[in-house]
């Protein structure tokens, strides 16, 4: 596997510094803190070593104020969500699927756990899950739920919550994501080299206040979660210090997990070497890193001792139409922790004996290969049969875009980079293009909203600026829009959905942007009263609402035009949802739907006013009914 110059082996060139922990990985640039205890072991001082690390235990670190300092007092850098009981799918190895399809929930749980549940939640709404089966295995023991996924009233991300006997309740967040359809024509984004929150090393003065790093992949989230590509592939190196939550008063696990739930796509994430290594400088103990990896993105499992287990490492893979993504972990083994296991650097041969057992699965399907780094040039990407292999860890662009197989490592979000590479796919067909860069002011790609995008105004026009080479034609504007029954009208744009889940509706626009361009995108509410059938797009009609007012049941009569997705629910007058009558596929023709004056518990609702909301696919409606 060629590459613009090796890495492996780096770690063994400096054996006489006890204290080295950043050459291998920052050949493009030293970033930002040539530190002085780097500075002090590079000339084998070792009392003024201790002074300093005695110093530093002790509490007495100065920072200096920088840029985009947060540290201490962000609320983001608190102790975070944990894994507990689902394992899979998580907010870094999400499942993709589509109405009607099974996916596998993976749990840790005693093997007498009883009364399994599956729901899936978005803002106010839940959706159960039928459970299909439930099987407790062994090697590693774990629960396997199949679940298969309802007809949603949203195409969104929803976070997964699971409960069961012995108290167990338990939230992944931005783990599923439903989508009508996989589409065969799409693309993809490629990041690498995070290193949140900040570049700062310790004990550098500002390693514990500055996050300037963090802004960085901010600027790169904000293109993406517009441009809205079908996923996005993470090699790497998220966070500086692995080693580090829960030291000085920092959680940079718990902090850099809090930022990733506001990516508005799927993420796989693959760990690196600064994430699960370890630093031979750092008073934390050996195998602190790996063991905060395990302990917030997965898996438990993975500790275990023992030289005959075979699942030390997080691998995995998904399929996405016809091409096959596997995920690898890569690392070197700074702290020499578990070495009969990890050895010095990836990859391991349990880890190679997977890669080629699932290699097998799919034998038909493109290849794509995602890892951190080959430390031990272990890759062959043609020998075996995958189209592309991307990767980081060097802070730079490698490769061709036009010479296959594709073997591209793309340059670092951090040290102001912010960078990332589009990946188009046509069926089996992969096209890379060339690495963009969201602008040190991250207006290479911006959209501003007049007026000012809260939900408030029924008209709102949003100015998209695409200043980049290349054209993204699903990308897309969340227009917040108020509370209500309304239908939309829509220039320079599609409306895909709208989603009332929330305190707003949000509808979602989508944008053909093309390359260096400028679209003006406007969203029109247009109210709909109960008998304006002429301004609902077709697809069911309100016939009958009877009796009205009511004692003991009120009917709605539908016509659909063609079977279709619904959405029945009844509200009180402060907008709270009091039943959901039907949620789910609904036939072609006449549907009759009614409510017994109850709410979800079919305890009998008090006599007044409520609202009986219909919501389509497109559109929707809302009656007005008195219960006496």
């Amino acid at each position: 596997m060629e590459k613009s110059g090796t890495l492996s082996g780096c770690r063994d060139a400096f054996p006489q510094r006890p204290f080295y922990r950043r050459g291998c990985d920052h050949i493009e640039s030293p970033g930002r803190g040539d530190s002085i205890l780097s500075r002090v072991c590079s000339k084998a001082e070792p009392l003024h070593t201790l002074l300093l690390l005695t110093l530093l235990l002790a509490g007495f670190v100065i920072a200096i104020p920088l840029a985009g300092q947060e540290g201490r007092t962000s609320p983001y850098n608190a102790p975070g969500d944990t894994l507990t009981v689902i394992q899979l799918p998580l907010l870094n190895i999400p499942v993709i699927v589509i109405p009607g399809e099974t996916f596998t929930i993976t749990c840790i749980a005693p093997p007498t756990t009883t009364n399994w549940t599956a729901t899936l939640l978005r803002g106010n709404q839940i959706h159960p899950l039928q459970l299909l089966s439930y099987q407790y295995v062994n090697s590693p023991d774990r629960w396997l739920l199949q679940a298969q996924v309802p007809y949603l009233p949203v195409y969104e991300l929803y976070n997964l919550r699971v409960t069961a006997s012995g108290g167990i309740d338990d939230l992944s967040r931005n783990a599923v994501q439903v989508i009508p359809t996989r589409k065969t024509s799409y693309y993809f984004a490629h990041i690498t080299d995070l290193h949140m929150p900040t570049r700062i090393y310790w004990p550098d003065d500002g390693f514990d206040t500055d996050s300037l790093a963090v802004n960085d992949f901010r600027a790169v989230m904000d293109d993406l979660n517009l441009i809205r590509p079908e996923f996005v592939l993470i090699t790497g190196d998220l966070i500086n210090e692995g080693e580090l939550e829960g030291f000085a008063g920092q959680y940079w696990y718990a902090w850099i997990k809090r930022i990733l739930y506001e990516m508005q796509v799927p993420i796989y994430v693959v760990s690196g070497n600064h994430d699960i290594g370890g630093w031979n400088s750092t008073p934390a103990p050996q195998g602190s890193a790996r063991r905060h990896w395990w302990k917030y993105f997965g898996w438990q499992w993975n500790y275990n001792p023992s030289l005959t287990w075979t699942q030390h490492t997080q691998d995995y893979s998904f399929t996405y139409n016809n091409v096959h993504f596997i995920g690898m972990e890569g690392y070197i083994n700074y702290d020499n922790w578990w070495s009969m296991i990890f050895g010095g650097q990836s990859f391991t041969n349990n880890q190679m004996i997977w890669l080629n057992n699932t290699l097998t699965l799919y034998p038909h399907h493109t290849k794509v290969l995602f890892y951190h780094y080959d430390f031990s040039d272990q890759i062959s990407l043609s020998s075996l049969g995958f189209a592309m292999g991307l990767w980081g860890h060097t802070h730079t662009n490698s490769g061709s875009i036009t010479q296959t197989p594709y073997n591209l490592s793309t340059r670092s979000v951090c040290n102001g980079n912010r960078a990332y590479r589009i990946i188009r796919v046509n069926s089996q067909q992969l096209q890379p293009c060339n690495t963009i860069y969201a602008g040190t002011t991250g207006s290479n790609i911006n959209i501003n909203f007049y007026p000012s995008n809260t939900g408030i105004a029924d008209s709102v026009r949003a100015v998209v600026v695409n200043n980049q080479s290349i054209s993204f034609e699903h990308s897309l504007v969340r227009f917040k829009m108020p509370a209500g029954s309304y239908t939309y009208t829509v220039t320079n744009g599609v409306l895909e959905q709208v989603d009332t889940s929330g305190s707003f509706n949000v509808c979602y626009v989508r944008v053909n942007l093309t390359s260096n361009s400028t679209v003006f995108v406007s969203i029109k509410a247009n109210p709909v009263g109960l008998d304006d059938h002429s301004a609902v797009p077709a697809a069911f009609s309100i016939r009958s609402h009877y009796p009205n007012p009511f004692r003991e049941n009120s009917t709605i009569v539908l016509n659909n035009d063609h079977k279709t997705l619904l959405r029945v629910t009844v509200h009180n007058l402060r907008g709270q949802i009091v039943r959901t009558i039907h949620d789910g596929l609904s036939p072609a023709g006449e549907v009759i739907f009614n409510w017994d004056g109850k709410d979800d518990d079919r305890r009998s609702l008090p006599p007044g006013i409520y609202l009986i909301r219909i919501q389509g696919q497109n559109h929707s409606r809302t009656v007005k009914t008195v219960k006496l």
